[in-house]
């Protein structure tokens, strides 16, 4: 799978992840992409009222990877819990 990030958010995704945007990922790839965007999520210092928040923007990259993969990947499902998504695997029948 290749994400499709808007162009506010490339250079942000590049720098977390530590991968190239145009590198194509299998499923556990994304999920440990996944993963590493909630961990700097988590590790940003809260920035309310500021125009320019840090936190703000990772929890946006977020929403919209974790939306890809559950586009993708038909046994993944995003929930938000506490306000942050989350990937939950689901059982297919």
């Amino acid at each position: 799978m290749q994400f499709d990030l808007p162009r506010r958010q490339r250079k942000s995704f590049e720098v977390i992840t530590k991968t190239a945007l145009s590198d194509k990922l299998n499923k556990e790839q994304a999920i440990e992409v996944f993963n590493k965007i909630k961990k700097e999520y988590d590790n940003s210092p809260n920035t309310f009222g500021s125009s320019s928040g840090k936190k703000e923007s990772v929890m946006e990259l977020l929403v919209i990877v974790g939306n890809q993969i559950a586009g993708e990947y038909k046994d993944c499902e995003v929930t938000i819990k506490q306000g942050v998504p989350e990937i939950n695997k689901i059982k297919s029948q």
